[in-house]
């Protein structure tokens, strides 16, 4: 008698693991609603479900939506927890074209580069004039440092 219960007991919790296991979402399942979460707040980044756990990869412009995507896929009832990898670009500042020939002006008749011209249009620097080859470096730097959008060297070294 004793082993008929025993045995019954076994039996019993293997049914009922069974049958809590087979009822547990698959990860493509969580995967899906997952997805379905980011559409909705209109998230870039990647989800890759193992065993109800997410993981986000990717990159946002801000902080708010790096933290959006955590605290949608959070609320979803079969997610089991969410490791956000999700990196913040940084922001680029760039400098209004009037700022940007002033300052370069500026730095470049400071430093001794009277025969270096700064042109700017819509954030782009254009550097022409003559220069000696070990000054270009120089010369580089003072008009990166000004925040353009970009720098072309048109140069002629010495």
């Amino acid at each position: 008698m004793k082993m008929k219960k025993s045995v019954l007991f076994y039996v019993s919790a293997l049914l009922i693991s069974v049958m809590l296991f087979s009822c547990k979402p698959s990860d493509e399942k969580i995967q899906k609603q997952v997805e379905t979460a980011l559409t909705a707040i209109e998230s870039t980044v990647t989800p890759v479900v193992k065993d109800g756990v997410v993981t986000l990869s990717g990159a946002v412009e801000s902080e708010e939506a790096k933290a959006a995507a955590e605290t949608a896929l959070k609320a979803l009832k079969d997610v089991k927890s969410v490791v956000n990898n999700v990196e913040v670009k940084p922001t680029v500042v760039i400098n209004p074209d009037e700022v940007l020939s002033t300052a370069i002006t500026t730095l470049l008749t400071a430093g001794g580069f009277a025969d270096v011209k700064a042109a700017v249009d819509s954030g782009i620097v254009t550097l022409t004039g003559d220069l000696k080859r070990a000054d270009l470096q120089k010369v580089l730097q003072i008009a990166n440092e000004a925040k353009p959008k970009q720098v072309i060297n048109k140069l002629n070294l010495k």
